[in-house]
């Protein structure tokens, strides 16, 4: 089997040698600590704040596609108008 000795695989070796051991060494202390905000980060309020952006502007789009198929499954065409106003 032929070793591949190229830059890149000497980086993605140190690469996985770094995370594989920084995974091993990790700990909940970090995330278990309250840090004494007692509520929300601004960082989390500015990320529902954008995810909200985001959901509102799919939200426009979707309600006028909804209110035209709404429109065109109970408009009149124009040749069933004509035959009705005929008779």
């Amino acid at each position: 089997m032929k070793k591949i000795n190229t830059r890149t695989a000497r980086f993605g070796r140190k690469a996985a040698v770094v995370v594989g051991s920084s995974l091993c060494l990790a700990s909940t202390a970090f995330a278990a600590s309250e840090g004494g905000s007692g509520g929300m980060s601004p960082l989390m309020m500015l990320f529902l704040a954008f995810v909200g952006v985001f959901v509102l502007m799919q939200l426009i789009p979707a309600f006028v596609i909804f209110g035209s198929l709404v429109s065109a499954v109970f408009k009149r065409s124009k040749k069933t108008a004509e035959a009705h106003s005929a008779k």
